[in-house]
């Protein structure tokens, strides 16, 4: 089986993740797509989401209707805006991140690059809404093996939280150890830049297996690499001169004490849960609408171009009238006029309006309304939207439960960073679930105050009250209202 081999869940669902990438991406994306096929009209571009309405005819007049149909037509991204709209909700609010001092360093560099674990967050709850499937792999930089804690210190080796989206993910394979299910193959398809003046790239393909393999009698996690040839890379695995034995493809991660690893550090988010399986794509049925809407578009379009202006039309003239009177021109508008003869008449036609595609659209627009309701919509309530909505449902939401899932995804990339760092403790990632700004009865501030007044309850307890409901910012202390509240004017 060669490397490039796709799992067959992962072929199923490579269609269903372009058509919501290229929706995202937007009306260019849309309209360079083609279907594909030489013979016809659908190779050309556009074809993929908008047939040519007669394809067979390949003659150069109807390629040019095709693009002008295809150029009149209007995409309206939906997609990209519900899924803008559903971050917007989530992210409102700043994410709590807390890392022990040994993996501190994850908060403002994740990958290494310079991302920080809060974009990184926000990337991977996008891409799950699109696709339902992410990936984090957790690596450390190659150490030899014995290090001291102190000689990894002085090499600043960290480990590393990697993305992987879902179409980079193309084949793996799980396996139980011990009573419990793990990943004991995953295949990543990793893009590499070559250059061979400097100047001039080009992107090739090498493929990143991660594999559980016996060594020594002792299940061990190592990685292979494949070149774009597909052909894979060795390296000497000790002294070995040019043509002994010795030579392996296998590359081992080792811990910062020179240990090896018992498990591949790498876990994917899916939008229903963290297994292995791929999960539905949450905004395919919106990008999936988001396309037909899209037609309707095209026909309305199309429809208000050939038909959509009035057409003159007169009546009772002769062949000399024509050409004697009227010297074979017609002006229009309020300063000409038109010489009749008797009998003559003149008319504007006018088609009736065609309200089938605008009607089309209008539902479609409905539909993804609802279609996007129903992402943060508690699942097990039948309340009214609107008391949904008030009592802040996210826990229960499809939308909850991605945020559950991006959480335990990076607590356990944090929890494998600790241990190749060596260190002890646990982090700490909570994202907001309160997806709508809380609502208060102004009565029961007026009650809390009374109770203040009383000495029933204390000014911190109001102003919990308060900041819970957004009246006050949750980030401003106690000692920072009481010091803007003494410099405070009163308001006369």
């Amino acid at each position: 089986m060669p490397v490039d081999s796709q799992h067959q869940e992962y072929s199923n669902n490579l269609p269903k993740w372009t058509i919501v990438r290229d929706c995202d991406e937007g009306s260019q994306a849309i309209k360079k797509r083609s279907k594909g096929g030489s013979n016809t009209l659908s190779g050309m571009a556009g074809t993929a989401y908008l047939p040519a309405p007669n394809s067979s005819d390949t003659s150069d007049e109807n390629r040019a209707r095709y693009y002008a149909y295809l150029e009149r037509a209007n995409f309206v991204n939906f997609t990209g805006h519900t899924k803008e709209g559903l971050i917007g909700l989530v992210f409102r609010k700043k994410t709590n991140i807390e890392a022990p001092t040994d993996i501190e360093y994850l908060v403002e560099n994740a990958n290494g690059d310079g991302l920080t674990t809060d974009q990184m967050i926000k990337d991977a709850t996008g891409e799950v809404l699109m696709a339902g499937r992410y990936g984090l792999l957790t690596e450390y930089p190659d150490a030899p093996e014995g290090l001291t804690e102190a000689q990894v210190r002085a090499l600043e080796l960290r480990a590393n939280i990697i993305s992987w989206p879902a179409e980079s993910v193309i084949n793996w394979r799980s396996q139980t150890i011990g009573g419990i299910k793990k990943l004991s193959m995953v295949v990543l398809v990793e893009p590499r830049e070559i250059t061979e003046d400097g100047f001039e790239y080009k992107i090739v393909t090498y493929h990143r297996v991660l594999l559980l393999k016996e060594i020594d009698g002792k299940l061990t996690y190592v990685q292979n690499v494949y070149d774009d040839k597909g052909s894979l890379e060795v390296w000497k695995t000790g002294d070995q001169e040019d043509g002994e034995d010795g030579y392996t493809g296998d590359i081992v991660p080792r811990k910062n004490d020179g240990s090896t690893w018992s498990e591949i550090p790498f876990t994917f988010i899916g939008s229903i849960n963290n297994d292995a399986k791929v999960d539905k794509a949450p905004l395919y049925d919106i990008a999936e609408v988001n396309i037909s809407h899209y037609r309707n578009s095209a026909d309305y379009e199309e429809s208000s171009f050939m038909v959509g202006q009035p057409t003159l039309v007169l009546s009772g003239l002769t062949a000399s009238w024509v050409k004697d009177v009227l010297d074979g021109k017609i002006g229009l508008g309020s300063r000409g006029a038109i010489m009749l003869p008797v009998g003559g008449a003149a008319d504007l036609m006018q088609a009736d309006p065609n309200q089938m595609p605008s009607k089309g659209m209008e539902m479609k627009e409905a539909q993804i309304t609802n279609i996007g309701a129903q992402i943060i919509k508690d699942s097990g309530s039948n309340e009214a939207e609107e008391t949904v909505r008030i009592r802040f449902i996210g826990q229960n939401s499809k939308l909850g439960s991605i945020i559950q899932n991006v959480e335990s995804a990076f607590l356990q990339a944090y929890a494998w960073a600790q241990e190749f760092q060596g260190g002890t403790g646990e982090a700490e990632i909570t994202i907001n679930r309160e997806f709508y700004p809380k609502s208060i009865d102004p009565q029961a501030i007026m009650a809390n105050i009374a109770l203040l007044d009383r000495g029933v309850i204390a000014k911190k307890d109001l102003r919990t009250t308060l900041r819970a409901s957004e009246l006050i910012d949750p980030d401003r202390t106690d000692d920072e209202i009481d010091g803007e509240a003494e410099e405070a004017s009163p308001i006369t």
